[in-house]
């Protein structure tokens, strides 16, 4: 026999209606996956990912996995923070930006989102919906301004396998 829960129209199901992740956490184990249908699955895994939470691959996303061939970036850091990125505290190898403006080398943005929709700078975490896009002038910036810093290493500036989060009729981040 299953749960009542699991038996009301989707359109009126308590995870439909709860206000916060913690409330469509505790509904969902309250429900539990044994009794819950797969569309409310799907309606849950649509909420979260509207909230920015992702769900972990089967298998992790590496850097080898990002680069194309067997070269990397040689470590090069400087005290111009505008060409640092803050997530692997070097100069940017292959810039993409966000949408909020902020940017970073391309593998630590493409393995920043196998983890989370946000931004990763604390002050902005705006929801990412769409690709971050590749930053020509950057890229230019970089090589005059370190004319000796030579990269080998070629990325293919793929997002597939992400599925962004959908805008939101009513959002408070966009």
């Amino acid at each position: 026999m299953q749960n009542s829960s699991a038996n009301q129209s989707l359109s009126s199901h308590p995870a439909l209606l709860a206000k916060s992740a913690a409330e469509l956490e505790r509904i969902r184990r309250a429900i539990g996956d044994s009794t819950t249908s797969p569309d409310l699955r799907e309606i849950i895994r649509q909420e979260r990912r509207a909230r920015g939470d992702r769900t972990p691959r089967d298998s992790p996303l590496t850097e080898d996995d990002l680069f194309i061939g067997i070269a990397r970036p040689p470590t090069l850091r400087t005290d111009r923070a505008h060409w640092t990125c803050s997530l692997c505290s070097n100069v940017k190898a292959h810039p993409v930006a966000y949408t909020c403006g902020h940017s970073h080398c391309f593998v630590c943005i493409r393995l920043h989102l196998e983890r989370s929709w946000k931004c990763p700078l604390p002050d902005c975490a705006k929801l990412m919906r769409q690709p971050p896009h590749r930053i020509y002038s950057e890229e230019q910036g970089i090589a005059y301004d370190f004319p000796h810093w030579d990269d080998p290493s070629v990325v293919s500036y793929s997002w597939d396998g992400l599925t962004f989060p959908r805008p939101l009729i009513f959002s408070d981040d966009e």
